[in-house]
């Protein structure tokens, strides 16, 4: 059974490693603002927009904890990182201690972390995240603790599958928080909770690009290309799913029926929003495809005769050297001359000399297996490969191109070949198989062309040989 190698497109991997990194700066960032609202009483700075949720200090310490780790992740300083892992154990104890608070009713002084002068004053503390924010917080600082070695890629996946289920409940419970309906646990949520955790979330599974989850978005192959577009929106369509149905109930007034129409008609547009996309996706990436044959065909293919380029042949004769010494495998060569083209150009010119060509190309192609190949050697030479041919089988090859050629209905003058058959023999190199061949095609012309000749190597040296003379038509 052949295993095809996995391939990882480096460009995709290195943007992940960057957005993991920006990830980072941005949780570390926006957690930090959230404190320094709390420090000085600033209410804004706490929460998305007036009236709405505030982020507790706790948790954008924990965020603050989870985004440095996040960064020392990637340093390649074993104390470094060693150090960002005792960060994450950090943010797990924060929501650890958060949920013993609610199942023990302690008072252990959380609640009161980065209390600022006002709330000393005031007695407004910065108070206690929802319990899906601490099981949340534990979740991430288990994620970040965990060695990123693939010996734990399951537990840090299951970690973090545990955690995309947690912000994305937040964010879709967001929706119905919005409308006054907040006594659903996730609906409690601060909607920059719910972001920064997502967020948070992604920046440590792109952290490991080849690995896990997201080893297939890295890929450099089709699946890879669809993962990294459709992924996230399918992620955030539920939550603007929950969105879209309490904005048409509750703001517009509309019947929960009515709603639930309009909801399902807007699913149906996201949904063939996204078929569009991909198929947009498909064909751009199938015309890429088409195109790169193109070029590749361009460059291993010579434009007149459509056959393969001296390129493409010393690319297939080294392959064939290589497997004859590694698994000793034969195969035959065979080089065609075009008898008199010369005269044959001064006489009728170049474009007809044009055409004698292309039609010698489209006879080789007739005469061959798929798996023999056929190339144009330069003017109007020509070579033939044939894989697991002898001489023997060879030399049939060649009798049937003398005949294909005797009998095509030429536009000017019959138009005939010469060729020399040559067998690879152990140890030979590119230059000794072709010269063979070639003073095998020298001794057909000399013979009187329109026959062929075949070369065989004998122990001490090469001598051309007919077989039994020259094959020759009837």
């Amino acid at each position: 059974m052949i295993t095809v190698p996995f391939h990882h497109d480096l460009v995709v991997v290195q943007g992940f490693l960057r957005f993991s990194r920006a990830v980072a700066l941005l949780v570390c960032a926006v957690a930090l603002v959230v404190l320094a609202g709390w420090w000085w009483d600033r209410p804004l700075l706490v929460t998305i927009w007036p009236g709405q949720a505030a982020m507790t200090a706790n948790a954008a310490i924990g965020f603050v904890l989870s985004g440095s780790s996040l960064l020392l992740s990637q340093n390649p300083a074993p104390w470094w990182s060693g150090f960002g892992r005792w960060l994450s154990l950090a943010v797990l104890a924060i929501g650890a201690v958060t949920l013993l608070e609610y199942l023990w009713m302690m008072d252990p002084g959380i609640d009161h972390l980065f209390a600022g002068p006002p709330a000393w004053w005031s007695g407004r503390w910065p108070g206690r995240m929802t319990e899906p924010v601490a099981v949340g917080f534990v979740l991430l600082g288990g994620l970040g603790a965990l060695p990123l070695v693939r010996r734990w890629l399951y537990l840090r996946e299951g970690l973090a599958i545990g955690l995309l289920v947690i912000s994305m409940s937040g964010l879709a419970s967001y929706g119905i928080a919005l409308v006054g309906k907040s006594g659903m646990p996730f609906g409690r949520m601060p909607i920059h909770t719910s972001l920064l955790m997502l967020l948070a979330t992604l920046g440590w599974l792109c952290v490991t690009p080849t690995l896990g989850l997201t080893r297939v978005a890295t890929a450099d192959t089709l699946g890879g290309a669809l993962a990294r577009r459709l992924l996230l929106p399918a992620l955030l369509l539920p939550a603007v799913f929950a969105f879209v149905f309490e904005l048409l109930q509750s703001w517009l007034g509309l019947s929960e029926t009515l709603a639930f129409v309009l909801l399902a008609l807007f699913s149906g547009g996201a949904v063939a929003g996204l078929v569009w996309w991909v198929a947009n996706l498909f064909d751009e990436l199938e015309r890429q495809h088409r195109k790169s044959i193109l070029l590749r065909n361009d460059a291993d293919t010579d434009i007149l005769t459509g056959l393969a380029n001296r390129r493409a042949l010393d690319e297939a004769l080294a392959s064939l050297l290589r497997g004859q010494r590694e698994h000793d495998a034969m195969f035959s060569l065979l080089m065609l001359d075009l008898d008199r083209f010369k005269s044959f150009n001064d006489d009728f010119g170049h474009l007809v000399g044009d055409q004698v060509l292309r039609i010698t190309g489209q006879l080789l192609r007739a005469a061959l297996r798929p798996s023999d190949m056929a190339a144009r050697y330069g003017g109007e030479e020509f070579v033939l490969l044939l894989p697991d041919t002898d001489l023997h089988g060879a030399s049939e090859v060649a009798a049937r191109l003398l005949d294909a050629f005797r009998g095509f209905a030429w536009p000017q003058r019959t138009v005939t070949v010469s060729i020399g058959v040559a067998q690879a023999a152990a140890g030979e190199t590119t230059e000794d198989l072709i010269r063979r061949a070639d003073t095998a095609l020298y001794d057909a012309k000399h013979a009187g062309r329109d026959q062929a000749v075949a070369a065989i190597a004998l122990p001490q040296a090469v001598r051309a040989e007919t077989f039994p003379h020259a094959i020759t038509g009837p």
